[in-house]
């Protein structure tokens, strides 16, 4: 093509058609230049196309990760709303004597209950630490949808982290170490929650105060993460219908 272009102006060279020669060069100068720029719209559109199905993919991965996440925040926090439950029945100053009328499997099913809150709720992040790693923040639309991926990730779920890690600590220091050693209650967490040394009433009886005493001092920081695990249970109810809205877009 080039060559056939490069021929015709030779010819009119040659004829002494110098007008025409410069109206074709410069015809074919536009022609050249509108080349170029339909090649680079066509480009632009394949790039934006790629990101805009790169950007769909990330909302999708991030939309699974969001509603796992949500499944294991309410199973979590109802874990906790059961352990609250428990703890009031046994924190106050005064005795409560029904707790000592219980039956051996109601006795053991409550002092479970103490313990549920040491079950945490683990976040998935690895979907939000691979976007803001290698930029794929950028190609999102949604500055709303940004805004509270970053309150969620990187607020919620570390404070809620943060604060878990010193429940964790002061339950297997305290309260754990009173069902185990001195209850002897001694259970495997797994799915059924397996006994594997069953507590007595004389055990609870005689071990009561100091059982209750831990369970005052953990009772307060249980009550506050819980709060924090609905919360983030807020964060991520809001969140997926708005990734919803730019999936189907």
């Amino acid at each position: 093509m080039i060559k056939f272009f490069r021929n015709i102006r030779k010819k009119l060279l040659n004829e002494g058609k110098t007008s025409r020669y410069f109206k074709y060069a410069i015809g074919e100068i536009i022609l050249v230049v509108i080349g170029i720029l339909i090649a680079l719209q066509i480009n632009n559109w394949n790039e934006n196309r790629k990101a805009q199905k790169l950007a769909k993919e990330n909302y999708i991965n991030l939309l699974t990760s969001l509603e796992q996440d949500l499944i294991k925040v309410k199973k979590i926090s109802n874990y906790n709303k059961k352990s609250l439950v428990a703890l009031r029945k046994i924190i106050p100053t005064k005795i409560n004597d029904s707790l000592f009328e219980l039956n051996d499997d109601d006795l053991n099913t409550f002092l479970i209950e103490l313990g549920f809150s040491v079950r945490s709720f683990i976040p998935q992040t690895g979907v939000y630490n691979l976007l803001t790693s290698n930029n794929g923040f950028d190609l999102m639309k949604s500055d709303k949808i940004k805004s509270s991926l970053i309150h969620l990730y990187d607020y919620q779920y570390k404070a809620y982290e943060d604060l878990d890690k010193q429940v964790d600590n002061k339950y297997h220091s305290q309260l754990g170490t009173v069902l185990r050693q001195k209850i002897v209650l001694i259970i495997e967490y797994n799915p059924n929650l397996t006994i594997t040394h069953r507590a007595t009433m004389n055990r609870f009886e005689e071990h009561f105060e100091e059982l209750a005493l831990a369970s005052r001092d953990l009772y307060p920081m249980i009550a506050f993460n819980t709060n924090n695990l609905v919360k983030i249970e807020e964060s991520i109810t809001k969140l997926i219908p708005l990734i919803n809205v730019e999936i189907n877009k």
